[in-house]
């Protein structure tokens, strides 16, 4: 198997972007979910955001630029992740008062690498007879080829992924799917369809869950070994 397409967020729950390689470390790929949305109002919370939270955060899509990030979306064209014109968008576009913050261990569901096999897009879209786009699944890991196929990254659990010279990837657990799924990466349009899908066929599960074992580097077209 190889690595089809690699991808970082760094703004949980935001778009993230699509780049050719990274120097893993053990909290995962540098700049990926560093930085979250929080509520300033009318419900404070001491607490990162998500989009189960917060739909509307999946209208925005970040980039690092320099080594800091910056975001677009409605009303808003590639702004300082700090911007107070990013804060006014977000809070106007979500409808509460929000702003974005640093999260130095990264704001991670559970481990920081989520993988996903391109055979699985390629299975959802046949069992739905609707193209399924991979973006909807927010991994950083994106793997094809020989030893893939449709729904079976849970085969991988308790297993070890070994990149090129030095990464070692410990796959951890499977894992579940939520709304998040539902929206359209491009017009945000919701497909509750899919969701139901995943519940009734899949257990809500697509891709796993992966810690850095030994951080090392890794690139699109790399090959894996699973072992």
């Amino acid at each position: 198997m190889e690595v089809a397409e690699l991808w970082r967020y760094p703004v949980k729950s935001m778009a993230g972007e699509r780049i050719s390689d990274a120097e893993v470390g053990e909290r995962g790929i540098p700049g990926d979910r560093r930085l979250a949305a929080f509520e300033l109002a009318p419900n404070p919370r001491d607490h990162e955001l998500s989009a189960r939270d917060v739909p509307g955060l999946l209208r925005f899509g970040a980039s690092l630029g320099s080594g800091s990030a910056r975001v677009s979306g409605p009303e808003v064209s590639s702004v300082a992740w700090d911007d107070t014109e990013l804060r006014r968008t977000l809070s106007l576009v979500c409808r509460r008062q929000l702003e974005v913050r640093p999260m130095p261990q990264g704001a991670f569901d559970d481990s920081p690498i989520l993988l996903v096999y391109m055979a699985t897009m390629t299975a959802l879209s046949e069992e739905l007879s609707a193209y399924v786009d991979p973006r909807r699944f927010r991994a950083n890991i994106y793997l094809t080829g020989s030893g893939t196929s449709g729904h079976a990254e849970a085969e991988l659990v308790g297993r070890e992924l070994h990149c090129g010279d030095s990464l070692v990837l410990q796959v951890v657990k499977v894992c579940a799917r939520c709304s998040v799924t539902t929206r359209d990466p491009d017009t945000w349009a919701n497909w509750p369809r899919l969701l139901r899908h995943l519940v009734q066929a899949h257990d809500e599960v697509v891709g796993v869950y992966c810690r850095v074992k030994v951080p090392g580097a890794i690139a699109e077209g790399e090959r894996i070994e699973v072992v």
